[in-house]
């Protein structure tokens, strides 16, 4: 069966469901309080599945310095982002039949990477931690949970020194991203859960 994938409606998202061969299901614009509301209470209304994928993705910001960061920007990068991926890793888990596996799929930028991406640094901590929690909640019903990170939309620049030990570094959505998102979602994975996977071509040591 192909898995469901939950996440903000944008084309980077999009092409990461159709590489998976994902269902798609779009996350409402926070903006719309009412709609979102209604999704978030209806995950017991819909089908559920035997694997699903979250990837609660905001609009690619530009890095900024963190005193630089004024209450407006760090509530758009930070507060509204980490309370859309908590109202999504909440509905997908009521999607998720027992037995079945959930991925995370968040934006991170490695630590030697982070100048300029706090507030995202921090979002996917914070995802990392809810994936861990969902890990210990729905174990008992067989459900796995895991969290894949990425920093391909978070890498400008030069990389600073050392240089990642894969070339190919950042990684590409429909490549390395997608591999991790599918390991941990088979079979083979059974005894995996609680655990953040970075699919960043070993930048995170």
């Amino acid at each position: 069966m192909d898995p469901l994938l939950i996440g903000t409606p944008c084309e980077v998202v999009e092409d990461l469901s159709r590489a998976l061969g994902a269902s798609f299901a779009p996350i409402p614009s926070l903006a719309d309080e009412a709609g979102f509301e209604r999704w978030r209470a209806g995950a017991a209304d819909e089908a559920s599945h035997e694997r699903v994928v979250v990837a609660a993705w905001s609009p690619q910001p530009a890095p900024a310095p963190l005193l630089e960061l004024d209450d407006t920007h760090w509530q758009q990068r930070g507060e509204d982002p980490l309370l859309v991926w908590n109202a999504a890793l909440g509905y997908a888990i009521g999607r998720c039949r027992d037995g079945g596996a959930l991925v995370a799929v968040v934006e991170a930028p490695a630590a030697l990477d982070s100048a300029g991406w706090v507030p995202e640094a921090g979002v996917a901590e914070a995802v990392a931690a809810l994936t861990r929690s969902l890990a210990l909640s729905e174990g008992p019903r067989g459900v796995r949970a895991n969290t894949v990170t990425t920093p391909a939309r978070l890498t400008t620049g030069a990389v600073v020194d050392p240089q990642p030990p894969l070339t190919n570094f950042p990684g590409k959505l429909e490549d390395e991203v997608v591999g991790a998102v599918r390991m941990l979602l088979s079979p083979e994975a059974a005894g995996i859960t609680g655990c953040a996977l970075a699919a960043d071509c070993g930048r995170t040591w």
